[in-house]
């Protein structure tokens, strides 16, 4: 997930939904008894929270603490991404660290790690998900950055077992609008031949989000959206794997862990065929007013993470390791 702060634009209709449609959701001390999960890596902002040493110090935590399946809180995929800069230069300082935990590494401790390329900033009029992504000069910035920072990390770590990141995220309740599906469908298209070019028969995993609840999307626009997200799934070259972000961290309230487990069963109830799976993004932080993120309540994010496991939701990779480590580890 990008350094992010999403603003909830007129692109489709947003509602705080009465609590009486959200079930409470239990909490418990964090890690006893969460449910297994993975997590996120933001290579580019780790500077502005850890050194590589202090990353190394996280990592060698996870082994020590989450590395056993028969264990609660059990860390089993990662997702590395915006691993380089606009020009696609790795930032290896940080990638130096976390190679040797990578499936294929030195020392191991995931079982499966997704690695994404670059979240480049939109400059132009209005959104990067609607202006930015119809943009065709910007769209094809993208891939190409993305290209050349796939490449590099390849020749960099060639030991390193991967699978692909979609780093370009997504308002996906906004896809009843074909131009902005025929945008996303094509560039996932292009960026997805580009990386299999580099690293053949990979899986591609996407964490893109739904900006508001079911009951708040337009009913004239409902139908529109089930046609053009089942276009968008049926074309791609490969099936995606979705860890949907669950939102709760960053609207405000207005999404809620019963909203987030609407969408996923509105997904799997239609495209389970074309899907490779549909996971959960359990969002480690919350929103301050002033738009900052900090951790989410410890006991809090835990309940959350029972509450989709008690709906039968796998957990998978949450935005992100900096939040995770806080509220388990309390820094």
């Amino acid at each position: 997930m990008r350094t992010k702060r999403i603003t909830l634009v007129a692109a489709t209709v947003s509602a705080v939904v009465g609590l009486m449609l959200h079930p409470a959701v239990a909490t418990a001390a964090p890690s006893d008894t969460d449910p297994p999960m993975g997590l996120m890596i933001q290579v580019s902002t780790l500077a502005g929270a850890v050194s590589p040493a202090g990353l190394k110090v996280w990592l060698d935590e996870i082994r020590s603490d989450h590395h056993s399946s028969a264990r609660s809180g059990f860390v089993n995929t990662v997702v590395l991404q915006d691993i380089a800069d606009t020009n696609g230069a790795l930032y290896t300082s940080y990638l130096d660290v976390l190679a040797p935990f990578l499936p294929g590494g030195a020392t191991p401790i995931f079982s499966k790690a997704y690695v994404g390329t670059v979240d480049l900033p939109w400059t132009g009029q209005g959104s990067k998900y609607i202006d930015g992504i119809e943009d065709p000069a910007f769209q094809t910035r993208n891939l190409d950055t993305s290209r050349s920072a796939a490449a590099s990390f390849v020749a960099r770590y060639p030991r390193s077992v991967i699978d692909w990141y979609v780093t370009y995220e997504a308002n996906l309740s906004g896809f009843w609008d074909v131009n902005l599906e025929g945008a996303y469908r094509s560039y996932l298209q292009r960026l997805m031949s580009r990386l299999s070019g580099i690293r053949a028969h990979r899986a591609f995993l996407w964490s893109p989000a739904f900006w508001t609840p079911y009951s708040s999307e337009p009913s004239w626009g409902t139908s529109a959206l089930a046609a053009n997200l089942g276009d968008l799934f049926t074309r791609v070259p490969v099936p995606l794997s979705l860890a949907l972000q669950d939102m709760v961290g960053q609207s405000g309230g207005t999404e809620t862990p019963a909203t987030a487990v609407e969408w996923v069963r509105y997904l799997k109830g239609r495209w389970s065929s074309k899907l490779a799976s549909v996971q959960i993004n359990a969002e480690q932080f919350t929103d301050a007013p002033d738009g900052a993120f900090t951790a989410g309540s410890a006991n809090a994010v835990s309940g959350r993470l029972q509450y989709y496991a008690s709906n039968s939701i796998s957990l998978g990779p949450a935005w992100e390791i900096r939040y995770w480590h806080q509220r388990i580890y309390g820094s």
